[in-house]
């Protein structure tokens, strides 16, 4: 009898060993985050770090300035720029002299500001023309800087009449 009985505990314990066993798996995530290199001129500075507030500034754009008078302009719009790129930007800033038209051969040169950077298109060499605000984001981050524009004073007050007009360009390059 006791060899049935340490028989029915040796099978019950078999089975029920089934019951109790453990057992693993796993489940590998992944995502990935795509860059997000976003650069406007805008009627608003850009404060917050999100798309949402980007895409906000976005919707006053600036694309022409006007100048009336040879003073520094003060603020003309304000470069916009929303970044995730883990090993930073730079922005350069390049300009043309102030063009008449119709064959006037009479050109103004300006100097343009956006942050530290700036772009005189009277300079023969241009240097100090490039923003780099930061090697190393650590993640999505807003940066905004005024733009501003100064005439060549003389070369404003002894002007042809016509309209002028130039192009200031901020190109953008991920590090």
């Amino acid at each position: 009898m006791k060899k049935n009985i340490i028989a029915l505990i040796a099978i019950a314990l078999i089975a029920t060993a089934g019951l109790f066993a453990t057992d693993s798996k796993t489940l590998d995530l992944n995502t990935h985050i795509s860059g997000i290199n976003l650069m406007s001129l805008s009627s608003v500075q850009l404060t917050t770090s999100t798309v949402t507030a980007y895409n906000t500034a976005l919707a006053s754009p600036v694309s022409t300035a006007t100048l009336n008078s040879s003073a520094a302009s003060g603020t003309l719009a304000y470069l916009n720029i929303l970044s995730n790129k883990r090993t930073g930007f730079t922005v350069t800033v390049t300009a043309t002299h102030l063009a008449g038209t119709n064959g006037n051969p009479y050109t103004i040169d300006y100097s343009v500001t956006a942050g530290s950077a700036s772009y005189d298109t009277s300079a023969s060499t241009h240097t100090g023309n490039t923003l780099a605000p930061s090697a190393n984001l650590t993640g999505l981050t807003a940066f905004s800087y005024a733009v501003s524009a100064d005439l060549n004073d003389s070369q404003y007050a002894a002007a042809l009449e016509d309209t002028y007009t130039g192009t200031v360009t901020f190109t953008y390059t991920a590090s």
